[in-house]
């Protein structure tokens, strides 16, 4: 239990220390985020959290990986990987880099820390050839990249949608449910997030910026691929599931109604949601309580026959009823 508990609470306050720190170091207007028409924020913020968070995150893992089991291929690979992302969704902060800079940052990123999973990692060996796995790992983990940057567009949303299955994730290790390693670093990630959420509240005063979504969404997806060894690949998916039906949903309807999926928007659930009266606490509440039916959901379908096809139906109905709430426009 210690080896979960302390890196969480050594990552939250790090971030929440150094978050302030730089907060009070850099110009009032240094990554400022812009308020337009498609924003679902009304007041001025500054794309920060990154600069702080992932820097603890990383740190965390080297301190408080290698007792819980993370390996140094996984440690240093991961860390490049991450640490690529940071600086590219810096630049792109400051600068707006072009789409195929970013796109090829990621696989390149990806690829890096899909290597530091090591030769021996499988998710689905009896059906896939080990190459085309560790290719489709790759796609995986740049879809969870951007997935992450797209959800990252209100107030508290990746703290609930994603800091809490990371949390829960890192209480399943804690009760041996995945390996402490894997505890250990959905902890970091959980609590990394946990600092930032003090300034990310409502009204918010930091964002998480592309310095901090990319490579949290990185990280984060290779934790719950370990989950997905470690326990169940159903595991895996469900915990993050909101997240990943809020963006491929939102994705298909933008292609079937011709948009260029491309652009900037604001079609996701949750910002339909806000656009159509929702407050930022009711929508993020929502979303935090779904998650904890989640956690339950995935430890279900971690085991067979009955439990597991309750598991994936309840998490299926439960995501798909909070979508259609949120799309549905009356407050």
């Amino acid at each position: 239990m210690a080896a979960i508990i302390a890196p969480f609470l050594a990552a939250a306050v790090a971030s929440a220390v150094l978050l302030t720190i730089i907060m009070r170091t850099l110009p009032a207007d240094f990554l400022g985020a812009a308020v337009t028409e498609r924003s679902n924020h009304t007041q001025a913020a500054r794309q920060l959290g990154g600069l702080a968070i992932v820097p603890v995150i990383v740190a965390s893992l080297w301190i408080f990986g290698p007792p819980a089991g993370l390996d140094s291929q996984f440690l240093s690979s991961a860390s490049l990987a991450a640490a690529l992302l940071w600086v590219v969704g810096f630049l792109d902060d400051r600068h707006h880099l072009p789409e195929t800079i970013r796109l090829a940052s990621q696989l390149a990123a990806s690829a890096v820390a899909v290597y530091g999973l090591g030769a021996d990692f499988r998710l689905l060996p009896e059906l896939l050839p080990f190459l085309v796995e560790r290719g489709l790992l790759v796609l995986a983990l740049v879809y969870f990249i951007n997935l992450t940057n797209f959800m990252d567009g209100l107030d508290l949303m990746v703290v609930s949608g994603l800091g809490i299955p990371l949390a829960l994730l890192a209480g399943f290790s804690a009760f041996g449910l995945a390996a402490l390693g894997t505890g250990s670093l959905a902890a970091s990630i959980a609590g990394g997030l946990a600092g930032f959420a003090i300034f990310n509240r409502p009204k918010a005063s930091v964002f998480l910026g592309d310095s901090g979504s990319l490579p949290i969404g990185l990280l984060s997806g290779l934790a719950f691929f370990r989950l997905g060894h470690d326990l169940s690949i159903w595991a895996g998916l469900i915990l993050p599931l909101f997240f990943i039906a809020d963006a491929t949903s939102t994705l298909f309807m933008r292609l079937a109604a011709g948009d260029n999926i491309f652009t900037a928007h604001s079609k996701h659930a949750y910002q339909v949601a806000r656009r159509s009266g929702w407050s930022v606490w009711r929508i993020v509440i929502s979303v935090g309580l779904l998650n904890l039916v989640l956690g339950a959901c995935a430890a279900a379908a971690a085991e067979h026959g009955l439990f597991r096809v309750a598991g994936i139906l309840v998490a299926a109905i439960g995501v798909g009823f909070v979508l259609l709430r949120f799309r549905t426009k009356s407050s």
